[in-house]
């Protein structure tokens, strides 16, 4: 409960700064609050046979199994997963376009590309860190449970707007 209520705090404090501070969001890539990772930038990723692939593991790189992941777009709840016996996950029915991974671990941004179309950095999956002690321990509502709050919901979307903008005007300053 009390790492549930961490990680709602931390979300909310960040995305409020985001929106609030634009110019200061954009200043750090990772930033970590409580303990929990929330990236700044996108990166890309590839799907895999129509999957996006992914794994939590804890710090010496074991899998944690039955902890919740949850994958959002544009600030809302798309799917809802746990990780198998071995740490991984994979979401099928995902089309290409900017996505957020949530997770104990954090949360990230990814552009998901279709197999073949993705650049030549884009990774394979994604893997996030956790903590397993506090991943299998979220259940009472999950993530999808924080992110069922309106104000939490509305804090999300407005940073799945904020963010993505904000780094495509430094790509149009980067080029001039």
């Amino acid at each position: 409960m009390k790492a549930s209520k961490t990680f709602r705090a931390a979300v909310v404090a960040l995305t409020c700064l985001g929106v609030c501070f634009p110019q200061m969001s954009k200043a750090a890539e990772n930033v970590i609050v409580d303990g929990i990772t929330i990236s700044q930038k996108v990166e890309d990723v590839s799907l895999q046979n129509g999957l996006l692939i992914g794994g939590l593991v804890d710090e010496a790189g074991r899998g944690v199994s039955d902890a919740p992941v949850v994958i959002g777009q544009n600030g809302k709840p798309v799917l809802e997963l746990r990780t198998d016996a071995d740490g991984r996950f994979a979401a099928e029915g995902l089309k290409p376009g900017v996505y957020q991974v949530v997770s104990h671990g954090g949360l990230n941004n990814y552009r998901v590309w279709e197999e073949g179309t993705a650049p030549a950095v884009a990774k394979r999956g994604v893997i996030h860190t956790v903590d397993p002690q506090v991943a299998r321990g979220a259940r009472n509502g999950g993530l999808l449970g924080v992110l069922a709050n309106p104000i939490v919901l509305a804090l999300i979307i407005a940073a799945a707007i904020a963010i993505p903008l904000a780094l495509d005007d430094d790509d149009d300053r980067d080029a001039s």
